[in-house]
């Protein structure tokens, strides 16, 4: 989702590397259980299962639908080499990609995953120990000539013939869609401005053009890349920034694009000494957020609009255009020191109650006249990972989807279950799990490329603590609370992980 594994490309402006550990085998199932406690079945999830497969998926309860064709791509840390603590030393940000093809085929399923073997996954494993840290578990062995680490593990994104796996830390890392072969590092065709880019692109939902942002410790802060339907990069500029932050995700509309400058400051003088990037990223609370926003054309002036309250978004919806405003909807922490504090301990089994893990829907309304921005709370009910019909990004959308809370305030609560938004009723729909099952973020594939917006299926990995498998839900868009049309089950467990995406066949 959001990651600094080490530093990546901005190592090469701090020069500072952690101690390593050597690792140990990693277990990759585990017994059956009665029950579990939240922790335990957070333990689970987050545990990482280090096995690349090209298996047929057998194991069916209902149908597939034979109209759904195409790839479904997954994206999350995995690391291969462990710690000599294991799993729970490490931070939730930090592991190596293990990126995961789900392929339908006329009612047929196969699950390919491969590495993205980046130069410093390649070191690691031909060194054979945990030699290159991460942001809780240093090494004690490392690397003479350590690379940079980077894992590109938060998403993973087709565009243009090119699939990329991304992380904010670093440039793009390529990948062949069809057999998730590695290809290596992007750079935009060399015209990157800043050290990375951010796993968030955004690609319009009509021209097919993808917009992607930048950002970074030092200035200028933030960047924006536009990149043309067919690959080529037709913008690449910097754009200034009030102050340094974790700028995780960005929105765009038909001719607008919007920057969340939220309270979370990323001071990098404690990361220039070496005390890595836990240390530099605090909260602000005397740092109201901020909202840039600049035409999408090149050379365009940022206007920044003040937020009424403090705050911190990973993730907007989508946004628009509508007479003479801007609309976006987001998932915004309304707490974020307690967001920091639950996101540095929740893989230890220590993260308390988990109440800052909770985002709530807002809605975000920026009169370009006036230059004021409106915020309105949508619901108590927490929610993460929102998505939409794609061909609806930066246009008017009347149903979203989300992770969302079943009403427990405990840690990852908000991954209970599946939940339809409708913009025009302002009801919600809910798919929710049973006892001991875990959702991720759904992603939306239109019936056909001209079916109405709703016309379609949503797909999402359920994660079954108790038995320790992983399916794959299709369920039907209209009919979101139904059972699901099909329920996949992979031979090999995929840990809970971040994002993905859909590709349809050609």
């Amino acid at each position: 989702m959001f990651i600094w594994n080490g530093g990546g490309a901005w190592d090469s402006v701090s020069r500072t590397f952690r101690s390593r550990t050597k690792g140990e085998p990693t277990m990759t199932t585990q017994p059956v259980a009665a029950d579990l406690t939240t922790q335990e079945m957070l333990a689970r999830i987050l545990r990482p299962n280090p096995t690349e497969t090209d298996d047929p998926i057998t194991e069916i309860e209902g149908e597939i639908p034979r109209d759904l064709n195409g790839t479904l791509y997954r994206n999350g840390p995995c690391q291969k080499i462990l710690p000599k603590g294991g799993p729970g030393a490490m931070h939730l940000f930090d592991g190596d990609a293990l990126v995961h093809a789900i392929h339908f085929e006329d009612g047929t399923a196969r699950h390919r995953s491969r590495y993205a073997r980046t130069e410093s996954f390649q070191a690691v494993e031909q060194a054979g120990r945990y030699c290159l840290g991460g942001l809780r578990a240093p090494a004690e062995e490392p690397l003479d000539e350590p690379p940079p680490a980077i894992q590109p593990n938060t998403n993973i994104v087709p565009h243009a013939g090119r699939l990329l796996a991304l992380v904010e830390n670093a440039p793009p890392f390529e990948m062949r869609p069809e057999t998730l072969e590695s290809v290596g590092l992007w750079r935009f065709d060399d015209k990157m401005v800043g050290m990375s880019t951010t796993a968030h692109p955004k690609i319009d939902g009509r021209t097919g053009q993808m917009l992607i942002h930048g950002y970074q410790p030092v200035e200028p802060y933030v960047q924006l890349y536009v990149v043309e339907p067919d690959g080529s990069v037709s913008l690449a500029e910097a754009i200034d920034a009030p102050w340094p932050s974790m700028m995780h995700d960005f929105a765009i509309t038909e001719n607008y694009v919007i920057f969340p400058l939220g309270s979370v400051y990323f001071d990098f003088e404690p990361y220039l000494n070496g005390e890595g990037f836990l240390a530099s990223v605090r909260y602000r609370p005397e740092l109201n957020m901020k909202f840039g926003i600049r035409r999408r054309e090149p050379g365009s002036p940022t206007r920044w609009f003040d937020a009424p309250s403090t705050g911190y978004m990973f993730h907007p919806g989508n946004a628009y255009e509508e007479d003479g405003r801007i609309l976006m909807d987001a998932c915004t922490y309304e707490e974020p020191q307690k967001l920091l504090d639950d996101i540095n301990v929740i893989r230890d089994g220590s993260a308390g109650t988990g109440a800052g893990l909770a985002a709530r829907p807002y809605l975000y309304e920026f009169d370009l006249d006036a230059g004021t921005c409106r915020e309105t709370k949508l619901s108590d009910i927490a929610a993460e990972f929102p998505r939409l019909d794609d061909r609806r990004v930066g246009y008017p959308n009347r149903y979203g989807y989300a992770a969302t809370a079943d009403g427990a305030r405990e840690p990852g609560a908000f991954f209970r279950r599946i939940t339809r938004y409708d913009r025009t009723t302002g009801q919600s729909v809910h798919r929710p799990a049973v006892h001991g099952q875990w959702v991720g973020e759904p992603v939306f594939v239109p019936r056909t490329v001209d079916a109405a917006e709703d016309d379609g299926f949503t797909l999402n990995l359920v994660y079954d603590a108790l038995s320790d498998r992983t399916a794959v839900d299709i369920l039907d868009a209209r009919a979101i609370d139904a059972a699901p049309l099909a329920r996949l089950w992979l031979r090999e467990r995929i840990s809970l992980g971040f994002h993905g995406n859909f590709a349809a066949a050609r």
